[in-house]
């Protein structure tokens, strides 16, 4: 090699490439393969401020409707709890009224509340009529024409039915007053001491002049009264139990479950009570 060409090759290394220039300055920043000027700075600190009171304020929302949410069930859950409660008073309250003996030991509480209808030309305690139209309804259905012949009757009218049959027994049967207060209640009750006065009962008349208790009316309603929530308050062979006689005439609303269960273990309504103040 020539000495000039080693100086020519020396002179080349010591300049500096024309490409390998310094990186460009954007304000304050230096940018490499991107750049930022002085709006974007700004741009990106509002950002940095706006965004976290952005998050806080979507937190607060959420918690917000949360809280209106658990409110709002914990309220529905109050008024379904109330509503059950008072479902179940109410259902209590029913079941001792249906329930409630009448009878010359047990008089008619004198706080007893009535809601008296009028159906088929007498009044009833409104509890019981969808129950008896239904059961008229279903006879009906079956050939059998039901006659109602007795329904409510007031502490008055009751007085002076118990005091017709007490002047009858005097006068028909020589009994002296005594004797005759005490065997008329066995078969026409005192005031306050009748089923009749609570309008759960229903009093049952045949449509020709036979006895009721043969008659083709007296046999359907002893068979399927029960499905309607009725008993025959007063069956023969039960005197002992009810201290009255048979009437084949009376039926009393005391609910179909009720109702089902006396005629599964062939028990009076008195029985019956008896039989759940054992298991209570």
């Amino acid at each position: 090699m020539k000495k000039d060409d080693i100086i020519t090759v020396k002179s080349t290394l010591g300049k500096k490439s024309k490409n390998n220039r310094k990186p460009k300055k954007h304000g304050n920043i230096q940018s490499y393969g991107f750049s930022m000027n002085e709006k974007d700075i700004n741009g990106l600190k509002s950002a940095m401020v706006i965004l976290p009171i952005l998050i806080i304020a979507i937190i607060v929302l959420v918690l917000i409707i949360c809280i209106n949410q658990y409110k709002s069930m914990f309220g529905v859950v109050n008024e379904q709890s109330t509503v059950q409660v008072s479902s179940t008073v109410k259902d209590s309250e029913d079941e001792a009224k249906l329930l409630m003996l009448i009878s010359p030991d047990n008089p008619l509480p004198s706080d007893y509340k009535i809601n008296l209808v009028s159906y088929g030309g007498y009044e009833f305690d409104r509890s019981i009529v969808p129950s008896l139209e239904k059961m008229l309804e279903a006879a009906e259905s079956d050939g059998i024409s039901l006659k109602i012949s007795g329904g409510y009757v007031s502490a008055e009218v009751q007085h002076e039915l118990y005091m017709d049959e007490v002047r009858r027994l005097m006068a028909r049967e020589g009994y002296v007053e005594a004797r005759a207060l005490d065997e008329a209640e066995k078969t026409v009750p005192m005031e306050d001491h009748s089923e009749f006065q609570s309008g759960l009962s229903v009093r049952f008349g045949s449509s020709d002049d036979s006895s009721f208790s043969e008659s083709a009316e007296y046999l359907w309603l002893y068979k399927n009264s029960i499905k309607y929530g009725f008993i025959l308050r007063y069956p023969q062979g039960k005197e002992s139990d009810t201290g009255f006689e048979f009437d084949p005439t009376h039926f009393r609303y005391v609910g179909v479950d009720s109702a089902t269960k006396m005629r599964s273990m062939n028990m009076t309504l008195d029985e019956y009570i008896v039989y759940l103040d054992s298991r209570a």
